[in-house]
């Protein structure tokens, strides 16, 4: 088939879905031996989709949602999460896990940056991180902090390396911690966690190891993004969560997966990974999407970078064989 803007579009839908449906009932009864899921309900399309496919391949009375706001989630997060568990008629369990995240020196460590770069920092500002990755000239993604003031102005300052990285270790706990949360009802309740990583995300590390990257089955992970937005075409997700901006929801001042991390539109990073996974030619690729030569080895090299960085949190830990030593 040639390579085109539909190359992902999905032909057999139902087959799909069936077949997704069947490898969660398959790994939740047969090879986890469990007796349900619980999953993360972020007011997302992905866990949309996840929740779904769950409640139709198990039932929904065995499927157990979780939502875990806290002080700096987006309020759309948590009312978009009950939309969806109300109109599956899925049983959720709401938990604010601000305190915890509060003891665990996330928002202090975070903000003692932001209050040195940014001093007139106070309880009415908002701030997120986001990157710039310019693919019309070389260089490589620069991280900036940008902060909303009391008069709704932006101000964006570049972090440094040491800054960025301790940014990142304190909000990469919100993710652990949400997968504790997770870990605990499911075992409570002797159900298996269920991960709502897609393919894009997946190959470029755009998660958190031991995080929402620890579930116990992945059920999109091999499904790009546009697709995702396909299946929730197909399964009736409400229209509102399929309109919204992919988010992380860790910051205050909200921000898009595009901003934050890919520095391009999905209907790209989906169309040049598969192109790379196919080998496609790079004229082609050119022509397909009206980009210059320049541009898609760019593309190409900042998603090589970020799957090499990333490798090591899509396997297991190396263990030292023991073999030669017997």
């Amino acid at each position: 088939m040639n390579f085109s803007k539909d190359i992902l579009k999905i032909k057999n839908i139902d087959n799909v879905v069936e077949s997704i449906q069947n490898f969660i009932r398959e790994q939740t009864f047969n090879n986890y031996r469990k007796r349900g899921i619980v999953l993360g309900i972020s007011g997302g399309i992905d866990s949309a989709v996840a929740a779904k496919l769950c409640c139709d391949a198990i039932g929904k009375e065995n499927v157990c949602g979780l939502l875990l706001p806290e002080r700096e989630s987006n309020p759309k997060s948590e009312t978009l999460g009950i939309q969806l568990c109300k109109q599956l008629e899925l049983s959720y369990v709401k938990k604010d896990i601000s305190d915890i995240l509060q003891i665990s020196g996330v928002y202090s460590h975070r903000e003692n940056i932001v209050k040195k770069l940014f001093p007139t920092f106070n309880e009415l500002c908002k701030y997120r991180v986001i990157f710039n990755e310019n693919f019309d000239s070389d260089g490589l993604s620069i991280p900036y902090l940008e902060v909303l003031d009391n008069s709704n102005d932006i101000h964006k300052i570049k972090l440094s390396l040491n800054d960025y990285r301790i940014i990142t270790a304190a909000t990469n706990i919100k993710h652990r911690i949400r997968m504790s949360q997770l870990y605990y009802s499911a075992e409570s309740k002797n159900y298996l966690v269920c991960g709502t990583t897609n393919k894009a995300e997946f190959l470029q590390g755009y998660f958190v190891k031991f995080g929402d990257g620890g579930a116990d089955i992945e059920p999109l992970a091999n499904l790009f993004k546009t697709q995702i937005y396909q299946l929730a075409e197909f399964l009736n997700i409400p229209t509102e969560i399929i309109q919204r901006n992919a988010s992380p929801d860790t910051w205050s001042f909200d921000v898009s997966d595009e901003e934050f991390f890919f520095s391009l539109p999905y209907e790209i990073i989906d169309l040049m990974l598969y192109a790379k996974e196919k080998s496609i030619q790079s004229n082609e690729i050119c022509s397909v999407l009206n980009l210059k030569e320049n541009q898609i080895n760019r593309i190409l090299k900042s998603q090589e970078r970020k799957s090499n960085s990333s490798k090591t949190s899509r396997n297991l830990p190396p263990s030292f064989d023991m073999k030669d030593n017997f």
